[in-house]
């Protein structure tokens, strides 16, 4: 008989609005809440993670190392988004293969507040979804024709301490003593905006993009600034900010047997930078890669591009 490791109970709104990216991970409903559940009987053998500016890919090799089938309950899930002035691009084009062939997915919203108490299906009755909330955080007017928040749910400046996240969920089963392969892939959603200026863009992204000098003088060096009659303009750098989910690698049984990173820039003149502890060596002019055996990662990349505006 096979086991369920965690049954999929209920459901939640089903809307699309993310701004980062992450790796797979069992999970399990807890009062109507996706939680990571770590899964002891079955091991990540492979992971091969691409990323770039227009498309994530991950391929992995998993393996039930019980005696029994196990029916797991396998959720995609994405950071918290945040509402603020940088634009974020949905993601788009999320495709499922497991051993090869195609899989349907589940899509859930779930919103908590700051001591992870779900309030998902309190904020769908209210009639509030992300559409609202952004609206709410932009213009700190309670969208038309909708009832206000709960007091408990905002801060002393009447701000949301309440955080919406994405997930893609479906069911999974692991044959007994065997391997299965499942991949993904997904254009995926970026932080960007127009272009900042050199020193604000070091001034965000220096300790969650971890820059070194070296990235700063690259930051600077792209700066572009326009000549004008009066006063020079400074027009900036273009920019755009990754994010990716890694340590829920962790929920499996032991370290990654075999991990490979390859991350892959739009031009050869772009700068990237990130925080990652693996050394990423220099393939080509676009591409960088890391791997190694028995890998354990320890935070989740936090990747920033620049490179010089272009008008054309």
């Amino acid at each position: 008989m096979p086991i369920h490791v965690r049954a999929l109970v209920g459901s939640l709104l089903a809307l699309l609005s993310t701004s980062a990216f992450t790796n797979d991970s069992s999970f399990g409903d807890a009062n109507g809440s996706i939680t990571l559940k770590y899964q002891p009987h079955i091991s990540m053998d492979k992971e091969s993670l691409f990323i770039s500016e227009a498309e994530v890919r991950v391929d992995y090799v998993f393996t039930n190392t019980s005696s029994q089938d196990l029916i797991v309950p396998i959720a995609f899930p994405m950071p918290p988004m945040f509402f603020g002035s940088a634009d974020h691009s949905s993601i788009d084009n999320f495709t499922l293969k497991v051993n090869g062939k195609t899989q349907p997915t589940e899509h859930r919203l779930v919103v908590q507040l700051a001591d992870k108490t779900d309030i998902s299906l309190e904020l769908k009755r209210l009639g509030w979804g992300v559409e609202e909330v952004a609206y709410f955080a932009e213009y700190g007017e309670v969208p038309k024709g909708k009832p206000a928040l709960p007091s408990q749910w905002l801060d002393e400046n009447q701000q949301i301490t309440f955080t919406l996240s994405d997930y893609f969920v479906w069911e999974q089963t692991f044959p007994a003593g065997q391997s299965v392969s499942i991949s993904h892939s997904y254009t995926p959603s970026l932080s960007t905006g127009v272009p900042d200026t050199a020193s604000s863009i070091i001034d965000t992204y220096t300790e969650l993009a971890c820059l070194d000098e070296s990235a700063k003088q690259g930051i600077r060096k792209r700066n572009l600034i326009v000549k004008q009659e009066d006063e020079d303009q400074e027009i900036g750098v273009a920019w755009s900010h990754l994010s990716y989910i890694l340590v829920t690698a962790n929920n499996w049984q032991g370290a990654i047997k075999d991990f490979k990173l390859t991350l892959k820039k739009s031009q050869a003149s772009d700068l990237v930078s990130l925080c990652f502890d693996g050394d990423l060596k220099k393939i080509d002019p676009l591409t960088f890669e890391f791997q190694q055996k028995q890998f354990t990662p320890k935070q989740d990349l936090s990747i920033l591009f620049i490179r010089k505006p272009s008008f054309e």
